[in-house]
């Protein structure tokens, strides 16, 4: 959300709401921020439109994760 940012912008905001608060991170909840993007509606979110992570999202994460777990033991391995 807003102007100039990009995909390495959105995730230094992302790891640094991570990094400094334990609240869930949920972007900015407000439909405002689609009107005037340059404003700074939820300060304690990142400046991205709000997001949902679903059980598929998880599901689809947990198996990549454990395909790259197979292809480094087999590097390991050989």
């Amino acid at each position: 959300v807003g102007p100039g940012n990009n995909d390495d912008t959105l995730l230094s905001a992302v790891a640094s709401a991570l990094h400094t608060s334990s609240a869930p991170i949920t972007g900015q909840l407000s439909a405002a921020v689609e009107k005037n993007p340059a404003v700074w509606l939820n300060t304690s979110q990142p400046l991205c439109k709000a997001f949902i992570v679903t059980d598929d999202d998880i599901r689809k994460q947990e198996e990549r994760v454990q395909q790259v777990r197979k292809k480094l033991e087999e590097a390991l391995m050989a």
